[in-house]
């Protein structure tokens, strides 16, 4: 079965929301790293591998050598925007990585 490519981001702006249970799940009190990880493959959610360095770069919680790792930085991103959501969810509908 492949999986169908769908384009998260178009540039630095996402091109779609996340869905009210990812967000829920996502964003629920405790290490939720397992459950993220599933959201991050049952939603093919990838982006640009430079915007999504700067971002988390951004935040100053990880250094370099832990960003070199793409499929982390799709956990993070997503976990972090699941988080900005539930906190403020009509300021983050959309992610625009700053």
């Amino acid at each position: 079965m492949t999986n169908k490519t769908i384009n998260w981001f178009k540039g630095r702006e996402s091109t779609r929301t996340l869905p009210p249970e990812c967000v829920a799940e996502c964003s629920a009190s405790g290490d939720q790293y397992d459950t993220v990880a599933w959201w991050v493959e049952k939603l093919n959610f990838d982006g640009p591998v430079d915007q999504f360095k700067e971002y988390l770069d951004g935040h100053g919680c990880w250094d370099d050598e832990q960003l070199k790792d793409h499929y982390e930085n799709r956990i993070r991103v997503l976990w972090l925007w699941a988080g900005c959501c539930l906190d403020d969810p009509d300021g983050y509908d959309y992610l625009y990585l700053d």
